[in-house]
């Protein structure tokens, strides 16, 4: 059931990126049954710089050249959902990831971009300095507040885990990303946005240290 949830999310707010005019390129997530009976939801090739100590605009042109990503947003940033769940439909892990683009597409490639300033201006000023998000669900690799089960990190900085709460769910991902970086766009559409979807119950992950030091709070 935890697969079927994750995969109509993933779907749902794609569509939702579309009808808001936000997702300029996606792809539906894959997904392929595993050894044992888990399932792989969103599996995408990955970057041949991924882990290597090269400069970041090589990472994004890699992975925007593979096609590695689910959606890829109006601005050029790139998002993706990777998941895999047991048999049982407990998540046992997952990487959700955003890689904004460094350089703001042309006016060619972008035309919505450039019409509708107004609705896309808080990605178009010229101050920000965009970063890389992601949430990582490794429980394997747990060490308790050095390397929370599941957690945030901020601009590729190898140290930088953030405790969450828990696993986090396509929709809740997406709504991060949107109501913090994509505010004007949110705003505009909060109806579309904000429209009830199918909900997933994932069990709380952080332990009773990681919550006694500054952490993210998800539902």
């Amino acid at each position: 059931m935890s697969a079927e949830i994750i995969g109509a999310q993933i779907r749902e707010v794609l569509a939702r990126l579309i009808q808001a005019g936000l997702s300029a390129q996606q792809f539906n997530p894959s997904l392929q049954m595993l050894a044992g009976g888990s399932v792989s939801i969103g599996d995408l090739p990955m970057s041949t710089y991924a882990l290597k100590d090269v400069y970041y605009q090589m990472i994004y042109e890699d992975l925007d050249r593979s096609l590695a990503f689910h959606s890829k947003l109006v601005d050029g940033g790139l998002i993706a959902f990777q998941y895999v769940i047991d048999k049982n439909g407990s998540v046992l892990k997952h990487r959700l990831t955003y890689f904004p683009s460094m350089v703001l597409p042309t006016v060619e490639e972008a035309p919505l971009l450039y019409e509708n300033d107004e609705l896309f201006a808080d990605v178009m000023v010229q101050r920000l300095v965009r970063f890389p998000i992601r949430f990582d669900f490794a429980p394997e690799q747990y060490v308790d507040v050095d390397h929370p089960q599941c957690h945030l990190t901020l601009g590729q900085f190898d140290g930088c885990r953030i405790p969450v709460t828990g696993p986090v769910s396509p929709y809740v991902f997406a709504m991060f990303l949107l109501r913090n970086f994509y505010r004007r766009s949110y705003v505009r559409n909060k109806n579309l946005f904000d429209k009830k979807i199918k909900g997933l119950k994932l069990d709380p992950t952080i332990s009773d240290l990681e919550r006694k030091i500054a952490h993210l709070v998800v539902s």
